[in-house]
């Protein structure tokens, strides 16, 4: 019985996710709250800088490429942020894969 309800209620909490991946640190902060913090504090903007600089990482590393060698880190999380502002109900992760996504068409 108890096994159940918490089968239930995991799969309640995934059908709720936007991802279809574990998104761990940062990334699963809704972007409203990213805007928010970033805006008052700038170890928040350093904070997301440096998980999008990881995400941004791992994918140049599975595809052996180097994605985003143009761009500094603070373009970058000025793209996630101006992301977010747009997107307020997204999370940091959809920020952070739109930067890819548009990184992969400039490329």
């Amino acid at each position: 019985m108890v096994r159940t309800a918490l089968l239930f209620a995991c799969t309640g909490f995934i059908s709720g996710c936007t991802s279809t991946y574990l998104i761990t640190g940062e990334g699963g902060t809704p972007c409203a709250t990213v805007v928010q913090q970033i805006e008052s504090s700038e170890q928040a903007r350093t904070i997301y800088g440096a998980w999008l600089s990881g995400y941004v990482t791992r994918f140049n590393y599975e595809r052996d490429s180097k994605l985003g060698r143009q761009f500094s880190s603070s373009t970058l999380v000025n793209a996630a942020i101006q992301h977010c502002k747009s997107k307020p109900l997204d999370d940091f992760a959809q920020a952070a894969e739109s930067i890819i996504k548009e990184l992969r068409r400039k490329d």
